[in-house]
């Protein structure tokens, strides 16, 4: 990215605007009985951007370190890796997109600095590919799908709303769908069922297990599909992972969206917005509950203190 763009949207981070609150919602206490289970961070790719990227209005962060990264779950019943990061192959996949478009991809999915692909990050745990269960994306941009590119045959869950829209835009060579990522998931992608089961201020969830360890929400509005997974190694170890849902913890605390630089990455914005109200209720109901942005490495950290390629729990 030429060094004007960055400068031009430090300037158009807009003012800070809290988001009403959301509708008032019971919560549904969860109650996991996991089995011994392990979780690790993989990073995949790091930038570092001014903190006023990251949501609306000033930040408290003078620096926004951005990380591309999956989470890997093992567990007795099978592995799961929650988002691959990009592509090797990114820079050859969008070569006949417009211009414009290559420009946009670039500064957002491409603009890390990589530091492993998903299948050296795997290694680097000591896992091979062809352990894992499944791969869960949390949405479909490249900087978290493109990866499925670089582990053939895994198989993958995506809500079918998710998988519609990879259809949908598979030839368009837009930003929000890479026309190779969503090949990759020909033959091998499964739509995620939720059933009509409340979870903490949910009203739909997939419980993958049945025990309660890995729990899937729909967090549509970044795309049609967004998903998010909580993972809980006991009733005090919790987390979820929000995927694109929000930039940083920060924005929770707030109860504002996305800076003005990036909110245009949202497929709904209305409805992008009222899940951050959804979510900064649930940071209230439940604030034992560790949030996981997708990009936020500063929570990474407080979840791994040990850095990338650490894990914690009991391995099954």
């Amino acid at each position: 990215m030429n060094r004007a763009l960055p400068l031009a949207l430090v300037l158009l981070t807009g003012c800070e605007a809290t988001l009403p609150p959301a509708p008032a919602h019971a919560r549904v206490a969860p109650a996991p009985r996991p089995p011994p289970m392990q979780v690790c961070w993989l990073e995949y790719a790091i930038n570092e951007v001014p903190g006023g990227f990251s949501l609306a209005g000033p930040s408290e962060r003078k620096r926004w370190v951005v990380t591309m990264s999956g989470l890997l779950v093992r567990h007795p019943k099978g592995h799961l890796l929650i988002d691959v990061g990009n592509s090797s192959h990114f820079a050859e996949e969008i070569a006949d997109s417009s211009f414009i478009n290559r420009q946009y991809l670039m500064a957002g999915p491409g603009s890390g600095h990589v530091v492993r692909t998903a299948p050296e990050a795997l290694k680097a745990v000591g896992e091979d590919p062809s352990q894992l269960k499944a791969v869960v994306v949390s949405h479909l941009h490249g900087d978290h799908a493109g990866g499925l590119v670089d582990l053939p045959g895994v198989p993958v869950l995506l809500p079918q709303e998710e998988l519609d829209f990879a259809a949908k835009l598979r030839e368009s060579k837009t930003f929000a769908v890479v026309r190779a990522h969503a090949a990759a998931l020909d033959g091998r992608a499964t739509p995620l069922a939720f059933a009509e089961e409340p979870y903490e201020n949910f009203d739909r969830s997939a419980d993958y297990f049945g025990d309660g360890s890995v729990v899937f929400v729909r967090l549509f509005g970044h795309t049609p599909g967004s998903v998010g997974t909580f993972v809980n190694r006991s009733p005090g170890e919790r987390l979820l992972h929000l995927g694109d849902a929000i930039n940083s913890t920060e924005a929770l605390s707030k109860r504002v969206g996305k800076s003005f630089a990036l909110s245009w990455t949202d497929n709904d914005p209305d409805r992008a917005e009222a899940l951050v109200a959804k979510l900064s209720q649930l940071h209230e109901q439940d604030p034992a509950l560790s949030m996981l942005p997708a990009h936020d490495r500063q929570a990474w950290e407080a979840l791994f203190p040990g850095g990338p390629g650490t894990c914690v729990g009991t391995a099954p």
